[in-house]
């Protein structure tokens, strides 16, 4: 089964300097763990509404297309980041057709 993880960076803390090489290592690692089709760092984009386009501003690090057997192993490879300890959070989302997203109640909770 396909998940997309989104990473945002709200309320993560910089990374000490000392830390970074190390850090970047294992965010590679743990990449490399998901095995993904798509992994994407999140820089340079445009925010497009109806009234306006404007550089991206906003919180998303990243975003990652892996496969997992159910919810729970995708959540539990997320849990792995070593982002999290920074204070980055992820969500994961299942794929599902457009015909399922449209049937779906948005306020649903996990």
């Amino acid at each position: 089964m396909k998940f997309m993880l989104i990473s945002r960076h709200t309320n993560g803390a910089d990374i000490p300097v000392n830390e970074r090489e190390q850090n970047l290592q294992k965010m590679g690692e743990w990449i490399a763990l998901l095995k993904p089709t798509l992994a994407m760092p999140i820089r340079g984009g445009t925010t497009v509404t109806a009234s306006k386009v404007e550089r991206y501003m906003g919180d998303i690090g990243g975003a990652i297309v892996y496969e997992a057997d159910d919810l729970e192993h995708a959540v539990a490879l997320a849990q792995k980041s070593p982002g999290l300890k920074y204070g980055f959070t992820h969500e994961v989302f299942p794929e599902i057709s457009l015909s399922q997203a449209a049937q779906t109640n948005t306020s649903e909770k996990v």
